[in-house]
């Protein structure tokens, strides 16, 4: 080799190390000017300068170079990883100081690989005889160029150890028994690292991964985004506008407790149902710094999608995001058929200003799963908008209430929490997590009753004759009951009539593939915007799923909260006269479904005594504190188990290891679930190799759901599986017969 100018860090196209390396502390110089206010650590920068700028040190090793270049193929087990060598040159020449601050040195190590046993200990571990080199000439270049560019921007770089500079050529069996015992062993020694050192090594691996993506992407950092009130008033006017609602966009103003969000303080909003709580906490959010990111959380994928549409009408594509596990394909679907894996893999971690995901995307942080470093960081400052926060069951609660802690108290990050159901008990907790906070109450709504609620003690079945009726009246009429095959039960019962009727009946629940969801769901806005009627039988997916308006719902008695969510279906826009919620006793496997003891029974007990009045929103939320007011959120073991879970995981990874084992840990109670294709799909899939159609052909079912019902699952290409089960596009997946299926495999 002649010198550092034939060093390749980049082959597609080919680009030298000191090319790519200059552009990634140019984005980090970026970094730094924007973040300095926040992190006024010279130290810090400087360490940082460091870490980034020999991040690809390592590139210079020969074998690199010979791979890189295509003048040698090497066996899987004589591959090198070149940030082994770049992290292991700079722990040489500065031992003290990196046994006492590690953070920079592990965001070197893990840059690429997951710093863990499986991740990049495996990869440095197959070969211990590795024969290399890295030319001194070479190492004296690089650092050479490095404090150039480290003076001209008076930043203090790395200050080389002269007897160990060119250590790192020592032989390779003994640099990795260093790394495992002095670096890596200590780390996972009990006690060495602590919560303070998570936070310092999110900083570090954060800024080094931005700066190195947004380098090798050849990209810019995204565009920051500021706005006012006035600004977003003229987006909505303009939106209302080009839908044609002229009359409307004339007479717009905010709501007085939209008006009343605009503050600095975390807050809680109380609001009915299509009160305009989006808007409210947009509101709110307008406080940000221009860098600031908005992170909008939701209970279902479904909503996700409606906030994203209307969130990208207000502010752009190019400063809003979908994030969750089928955001890619919807968005690759429905808005840009060449949006790809490379370009979402950054997009999911809040790159961008403004990002709309499901809960989800949140609470795995604290597991230290994915890029939970980068996400994190980017949340330093936000704004997180937490919608129906009452859905979540204990334990999901417990790790929201977990996460919200430690982002307020590490990242300064902010909390607009809404709902139109609040018991006391959670506004209390919610209180005292938050701390500084505001209450903010849509007084106007809440005064008013949309509907009349009628009690009955028969099941729903019974009423079929009547629903029938309200069907050829060319009523819209809702169905909502808590299981899926109950649906499809009642679907079959009632299809044929509505087609004679010259209606739509839709089926919708949560077993149909994910290319069928998004057709689902335009059959649905399609049957809300007609005038003629129709019936539309679903489960517990339509609760907060989408934005639909009906007559009439018959419903299963559910808990209070989950019925007056589906009676939020009924009169939403509150412009119809005689509208109905009309409940069911509930089957006796919702008993297991909802297992709070005694919420089934008060639900139905108390709606009981109202039966036929109109029910005002205060009503209904004074119903949820009577049904609830024996239970202790606190002091339940599952709300308990999900508080301290995020910490348990953390202790027992050392605070920084990243969590790629078979450790199960989930975000939501039941989620212990497998993806499978239906196996009618088989002759069309089994060779194929494109993750985006089989994905598209997926869906999700509990293990204990297909072990119950003794589905045979088989084994296709590209680790995807199929399940043997009839499915089709009206009523999505249903089971076979057990006698259909004798063995179930794994």
């Amino acid at each position: 080799m002649n010198g550092l100018e034939e060093i390749w860090a980049k082959s597609k196209p080919v680009e030298t190390l000191t090319q790519h390396t200059k552009k990634v502390l140019q984005t980090w110089f970026e970094l730094k000017e924007r973040y300095f206010e926040e992190i006024e650590d010279e130290q810090f920068w400087n360490t940082s300068f460091n870490a980034v700028a020999y991040h690809d040190f390592g590139k210079i090793c020969n074998i690199f170079q010979e791979t890189i270049k295509g003048k040698r193929a090497f066996n899987d087990d004589e591959r090198i990883r070149h940030e082994f060598f770049s992290g292991m040159f700079l722990y040489l020449n500065n031992i003290k100081f990196y046994e006492q601050h590690p953070e920079s040195l592990i965001a070197v190590f893990s840059h690429h690989k997951a710093f863990n046993d499986e991740g990049f200990n495996d990869h440095i571990s197959r070969n211990r005889t590795i024969s290399f080199d890295l030319e001194e000439k070479l190492i004296d270049q690089f650092v050479k160029f490095t404090n150039h560019i480290g003076a001209q921007k008076k930043v203090e770089h790395l200050i080389l150890d002269g007897k160990f500079k060119y250590a790192v050529n020592k032989p390779y069996e003994i640099l990795l028994q260093l790394y495992k015992q002095r670096i890596y062993g200590q780390l996972s020694e009990e006690g060495n690292l602590n919560a303070k050192n998570r936070k310092n090594y999110i900083y570090h691996k954060a800024i080094l991964n931005i700066s190195d993506w947004t380098a090798s992407g050849h990209l810019k950092l995204e565009k920051s985004k500021a706005y006012t009130i006035k600004d977003l008033a003229d987006k909505i006017i303009a939106k209302l506008r080009a839908d044609g609602k002229n009359e409307i966009a004339d007479k717009f103003q905010f709501k007085n407790f939209q008006q009343e969000s605009l503050t600095e303080e975390n807050v809680i909003a109380i609001a009915p149902t299509g009160s305009g709580k989006t808007e409210a906490a947009l509101i709110w959010s307008s406080s940000k710094k221009d860098w600031e990111r908005i992170v909008y959380l939701l209970p279902t994928r479904v909503t996700s999608n409606a906030i994203y549409s209307r969130l990208t009408d207000y502010f752009g594509e190019e400063y809003t995001q979908l994030i969750h596990s089928s955001a890619r394909q919807y968005i690759k679907e429905q808005f840009d058929n060449s949006y790809d894996q490379k370009k979402y893999f950054r997009d999911k971690s809040f790159f961008k200003n403004i990002n709309i995901c499901t809960i989800d995307q949140l609470l795995t942080l604290g597991f230290n799963l994915g890029f939970w470093e980068v996400k994190t960081f980017h949340l330093l400052n936000a704004r997180i908008i937490i919608d129906e926060i009452h859905l979540y069951r204990p334990y999901t609660l417990g790790l929201i209430i977990s996460t919200i802690t430690y982002l307020k108290e590490n990242f300064n990050t902010r909390f607009y929490i809404m709902t139109a159901t609040m018991p006391v008990k959670l506004q209390l907790l919610l209180e005292k997590t938050l701390g500084n906070v505001s209450l903010i109450q849509d007084k106007e709504l809440l005064n008013e009753a949309r509907n009349e609620f009628e009690c009955r003690d028969n099941l729903i079945e019974e009423s079929l004759e009547e629903i029938k009726l309200k069907i050829e009246e060319g009523k819209k009429v809702l169905i909502v009951v808590n299981t899926v095959d109950k649906a499809i039960e009642l679907y079959e019962k009632l299809k044929s009539f509505a087609e004679g009727s010259g209606v739509d009946a839709i089926c919708y629940h949560s077993r149909f593939i994910k290319k069928d969801r998004f057709v689902k769901e335009k059959e649905i806005f399609a049957l809300d915007k007609k005038n003629k009627g129709g019936v539309l039988i679903a489960t517990q997916v339509v609760e907060v799923s989408l934005d639909i308006d009906f007559d009439i719902l018959y419903t299963e008695n559910a808990p209070i909260d989950a019925i007056i969510q589906r009676a939020g279906r009924v009169n939403r826009k509150r412009q119809k006269e005689d509208t109905k919620v009309i409940l069911f006793q509930h089957y006796e496997i919702s008993e297991k479904i909802y297992d709070v003891k005694g919420v089934l029974e008060n639900t139905f007990k108390h709606f009981k005594k109202l039966d036929g009045q109109r029910l005002t929103e205060n009503k209904l939320n004074e119903l949820v504190d009577v049904v609830y007011k024996d239970l202790d959120i606190e002091s339940n073991d599952k709300y308990i188990e999900g508080l301290n879970k995020h910490v348990d995981i953390q202790y027992k990874y050392n605070f920084i290891k990243d969590l790629t084992t078979d450790e199960k840990v989930f975000t939501r109670e039941g989620l212990d679930t497998i993806s499978v294709i239906p196996d009618q799909f088989y002759p069309e899939l089994y060779n194929s190799e494109d993750r985006d159609k089989l994905s598209n052909h997926e869906l999700s079912l509990r293990r204990e759901t297909i072990k119950y019902k003794q589905a045979r699952i088989i084994s296709g290409p590209v680790q995807f599986q199929f399940i043997n089960a009839n499915y089709d596009l009206k009523k999505g997946l249903t089971f076979k017969e057990k006698d259909e299926n004798k063995s179930l495999v794994f």
